[in-house]
C-alpha cells in the first residue's frame, strides 16, 4: 500500500507563481508601481504641511491604505490565493471611490492638482494652499 501522494506547492517564488504572464496581472503589477513611486514623492511633503485641510487629511489616509490594499492583493494572487484577493476587492474599491468622491465634491476640491503643480515648480506655495 504505498501510494504517492502528489508533492503540492505550499508557497510559490516570484519565477513560479502561478498566473505569472497574465496581462491582467502585468496591468496591475505597473499600476501599483506607478501608485508606490507618486506616493514616494508626495508623502514626504505631505509630512512638512502643519495645518492640512480636512481634504488633505482624509486623502492622506486613505490613499496609503488603498496602496497596501493592492500589495496585499498582489501577494495574494502571487501566492494562488484568489478568494482572499477577491475578498479585498471591496475594501480596496471602497478606498478608490471615496478618494475620487472627496476630490471631485469637497469644496477644496482643487487643493490635490495645486498640490501635485506645487510639487512640480508650477504653482506658487500661497496660491496651492489658498482656502
Amino acid at each position: 500500500m504505498d501510494k504517492k501522494t502528489p508533492k503540492i506547492k505550499v508557497t510559490y517564488s516570484p519565477e513560479d507563481e502561478p498566473y505569472l504572464g497574465l496581462e491582467s496581472l502585468l496591468h496591475f503589477d505597473k499600476v501599483i508601481i506607478s501608485c508606490l513611486e507618486a506616493n514616494a514623492k508626495i508623502a514626504p511633503y505631505t509630512h512638512t504641511i502643519n495645518s492640512k485641510s480636512d481634504l488633505q487629511l482624509a486623502l492622506s489616509q486613505i490613499i496609503p491604505q488603498a496602496i497596501s490594499i493592492a500589495l496585499s492583493i498582489r501577494e495574494l494572487i502571487r501566492q494562488g490565493y484568489l478568494f482572499g484577493a477577491f475578498v479585498l476587492i471591496r475594501p480596496l474599491a471602497e478606498r478608490s471611490i471615496t478618494a475620487l468622491f472627496l476630490m471631485k465634491n469637497y469644496k477644496y476640491k482643487n487643493t490635490i492638482a495645486l498640490i501635485f503643480g506645487r510639487m512640480d515648480g508650477n504653482i506658487e506655495k500661497d496660491q496651492a494652499f489658498k482656502k
